[in-house]
């Protein structure tokens, strides 16, 4: 019992303790390989199954003692650290059935040892590994290992009293994804533990004993069940420098303003004479016009946090001024199709309207543009990636008297 103890807290404590650097490290960096860690309640699971298990073993004299099917049941908890890396605790219970040469003691031609086996496994997401991590995956293969303790026979009619030893384990997790909550598995393990521990019945005398088993089970994810892709930082220095870039833009528009308004008001105390002579100069100034932009994923129209909040802003200077707002759709020439960038382009519109409609715009002062990939918004840098936008066009007519 005090063994059994002793690995159960070991495998909860590597547990705790591999989650807690990975808390750390996600402090420091945020990102691993394209993908955004997460937090300590997030990518849980926890299974139930059964199914069918053997020991492998050889009889006194070197015969081979032939393998009957036993029977297995198990339940686990498994806590993924990264879209490839997870650890799992598990328990195991059931009956191994080999050949008794003992019939009158054990009552039958086989000879049936109950067994638990407690384990934790370092688990390595062979799908995500190779093919990288997708959201819609509907297989995955696992490999594992792991270490624990194997306690069997402690019935009379399997052999008395056994104390048990402490097991190594390498298996295959094959999970099945069914909806985003539920995976069915089918786990294939071989455990190995010392044979000069095994009951004297069916003790060979050599150094291991194998069980393997075979269980398909039903595993339910809670919490936050998947990963966020993560920009890379050349990426996000594009989006940065674009976005300065725009903001000092912005400044300048509103600085031709105040002179426009002043120059206005210049005008007024002048002549008609003096008047007429400024009038064309008035009349390409007719409107004036600033402009904000936010940016979309590939193939997305949902407005990130970072572009609410600056369209807020927009979205107060539109109603402060009374602005006319004109929102335009753009989409990268350099993927998908032109009927589907087209699309993509008004539904990016449309979420900008929409946001600057809940934010108190009225929707008779906003219209939309929409050009899909046939006009480019920008150019270098990064150019298929700052293309996937809208741009907001704000004018104001200037009041002459």
């Amino acid at each position: 019992m005090k063994k059994i103890l002793f690995c159960l807290t070991a495998a909860l404590f590597a547990m705790a303790a591999t989650d807690a650097m990975a808390q750390e490290q996600k402090s420091e960096k945020l990102y691993w390989k394209g993908i955004e860690t997460t937090t300590l309640g997030d990518n849980w699971e926890v299974k139930i199954g059964g199914g069918a298990a053997m020991l492998d073993i050889a009889t006194k004299g070197g015969a081979k003692n032939p393998a009957g099917l036993g029977w297995n049941l198990n339940i686990a908890t498994t806590k993924w650290f990264l879209p490839t890396i997870g650890a799992r605790l598990q328990l195991d219970g059931g009956s191994f059935a080999n050949k008794s040469f003992q019939k009158d003691i054990y009552g039958g031609d086989r000879f049936k040892t109950p067994y638990v086996y407690v384990h934790g496994d370092l688990m390595l997401n062979l799908s995500n590994w190779i093919g990288g991590y997708r959201e819609d995956r509907l297989y995955y293969a696992i490999p594992y290992v792991g270490f624990g303790y194997t306690a069997m026979s402690w019935t009379k009619k399997s052999a008395g009293s056994y104390d048990g030893e402490f097991s190594a384990t390498l298996g295959l997790l094959n999970k099945f994804r069914v909806c985003e909550k539920i995976d069915i598995e089918l786990d294939l393990r071989t455990w190995m533990f010392p044979e000069s521990d095994l009951p004297a019945e069916i003790n060979g005398g050599g150094t291991y004993a194998f069980a393997l088993s075979a269980s398909v089970g039903v595993a339910y994810r809670f919490n936050n069940r998947g990963w966020n892709i993560a920009h890379p930082q050349s990426e996000v220095d594009g989006y940065l420098a674009e976005i300065e870039r725009l903001n000092d833009e912005l400044g300048k528009k509103e600085e031709e303003i105040k002179e426009a308004n002043d120059t206005i008001a210049d005008l007024r105390t002048d002549t008609e004479a003096q008047l007429e002579l400024w009038k064309d100069v008035i009349e390409k100034m007719n409107t004036i016009t600033v402009e904000n932009i936010a940016f979309f994923e590939i193939g997305q129209s949902t407005l990130s946090d970072h572009a609410k909040a600056s369209l807020e802003k927009t979205a107060t200077n539109i109603i402060k001024n009374e602005f006319r707002a004109t929102v335009h759709g753009y989409a990268d020439r350099e993927t998908g199709s032109a009927k589907r960038n087209m699309e993509l382009s008004v539904e990016r519109a449309e979420a900008v309207k929409q946001f600057l409609i809940e934010k108190g715009v009225s929707a008779d002062m906003i219209s939309i543009e929409t050009h899909g990939d046939t006009k480019v918004a920008f150019g270098a840098p990064h150019a298929a990636k700052i293309n996937r936008c809208a741009i907001i066009e704000t004018t104001k007519e200037i009041e002459v008297k």
